[in-house]
């Protein structure tokens, strides 16, 4: 059984790693006093709070994690209330561990066990088989959707510009993903360097001013398709390794980090898994199908070889407007979709930017949704973005004979910010696909 949480009136912004355990001691430990020693970890990732695991010798007791105010992740009320609100819903659905203290600025929880992941890109497979990452995923997709609604409502009052362009989108469109078009707060997600919140909200202006906000977030040929990558759900956001840990006496595996969970297409929590875990460059095609039929029999959906290929390409082409994706602001050194113009995160040597520019970022638009329509019309092409993934088929095949796709994708090879999609930027056009990489 749960106890009370305990309320703390102490901050652990910048405090040492001494301080951060002896806080966590009390929290395991309110009652007696303890000669215990806690190690502790930083662990942080790019969402913006500061997150410490707290290991007892070997085993982990709680996770410590305190809240970055300057940062894009926490420096809105929106985002306060939403991640508020993800966290009880995961913790009633029985997938977040219980809170053992709040204070201030941080709160601890307990650990949900030991870590599952082999490096930033893979699971140990064989403490994470891939039917198990699929049966935690539809849990999650599982839980209850009805509380959100009213803050999708009040998100879209926040800029009465946004609400008139993304309104009348259908519920399934990439658009609504929160860390991509940012209507929550006005500030994208962008680069791992975590630029400030005034470049993530410049930048979301430029996209605005030039029409390409509109163009991209409008686009139909991004869509999904099938039914199971439609389904509203409570999806994560951040599914990877390092946000899986696993309960060593019982084996299953839970999710934590729930910075980015909001209510969305069940694609939503592919795009990224596609880029970072699950595609081409990372997995073999069998491994991929079997974890997206794991996932439909788990959400009780047909999983049939037609289900499991429709929804695979679903998930292909989320890869372009996922947030990690080939069109995401993460790419902040040239901004995709402001190509032609300046902006405040560009970098020496990638900015491509006057009037000379080609393709711009609207035309990039016009040109990828052309790309997608032509693999969903075409089997083999099918068949090739199943094999090698999306963008890696768009390569391959110099952009299905665009010039201007073409050269834009070369441009991408170079300025490396294709790696994500198996694509080195090396002479040749060597791919950046190894042995050691797909498992």
């Amino acid at each position: 059984m749960v106890g009370e949480i305990i309320q703390s009136d102490i901050q652990l912004k910048d405090s040492t790693l001494e301080d951060i355990a002896e806080v966590a001691l009390t929290s395991l430990y309110p009652n007696k006093e303890s000669k215990t020693l806690l190690s502790v970890k930083n662990v942080s990732g790019n969402s913006g709070a500061k997150t410490y695991i707290c290991h007892e010798g070997d085993i982990p007791k709680c996770i410590v994690k305190i809240t970055d105010g300057d940062s894009i992740m926490n420096s809105h009320p929106n985002t306060t209330a939403r991640v508020a609100a993800a966290t009880k819903v995961m913790r009633d659905h029985g997938i977040a561990p219980p809170i053992l203290m709040k204070g201030p600025d941080f709160h601890i929880e307990r650990s949900a066990g030991t870590s599952v992941m082999k490096d930033f890109f893979h699971f140990k497979c064989e403490l994470a088989t891939p039917e198990k990452l699929a049966e935690l995923l539809a849990k999650i997709h599982a839980a209850p959707t009805n509380w959100y609604a009213p803050m999708k409502e009040s998100f879209l009052d926040r800029d009465p510009s946004l609400g008139a362009i993304l309104r009348p989108m259908p519920p399934h469109a990439p658009c609504w993903c929160l860390p991509w078009s940012a209507f929550d707060t006005g500030m994208p997600i962008l680069g791992v360097g975590n630029p400030g919140m005034a470049s993530a909200k410049k930048i979301l202006e430029l996209e605005i001013e030039t029409g390409v906000y509109e163009k991209v977030m409008q686009c139909s040929a991004f869509f999904p398709e099938s039914e199971a990558a439609k389904r509203q759900v409570v999806v994560h956001n951040d599914f990877k390794p390092d946000n899986v840990l696993r309960d060593p006496v019982t084996g299953s595996l839970t999710a934590i980090d729930y910075d980015l969970v909001q209510v969305g297409a069940a694609v939503m929590d592919f795009g990224l898994p596609f880029t970072m875990w699950l595609g081409s460059r990372y997995t073999k095609l069998e491994f991929r199908k079997s974890f997206i039929k794991s996932y439909l029999i788990a959400s009780n959906l047909p999983a049939s070889d037609r289900n499991v290929n429709d929804m695979m390409l679903d998930c292909e082409v989320n890869t372009i407007v996922a947030f990690p994706g080939l069109l995401a602001n993460i790419y902040d050194a040239e901004v995709p979709l402001l190509r032609g113009t300046q902006h405040p995160t560009a970098k020496a040597g990638f900015q491509a930017s006057g009037p000379q520019v080609s393709p711009t970022g609207i035309e990039l638009v016009d040109l990828l949704a052309d790309a997608v329509q032509k693999i969903r019309s075409d089997g083999k092409l099918i068949n090739s973005c199943l094999e090698d993934g999306l963008v890696m088929t768009m390569f391959k095949q110099e952009g299905f004979g665009s010039k201007s796709l073409n050269s834009w994708l070369k441009e991408m090879q170079k300025n490396r910010m294709l790696r994500l999609f198996g694509i080195a930027e090396t002479e040749g056009a060597d791919l950046f696909v190894s042995q050691h990489a797909r498992k």
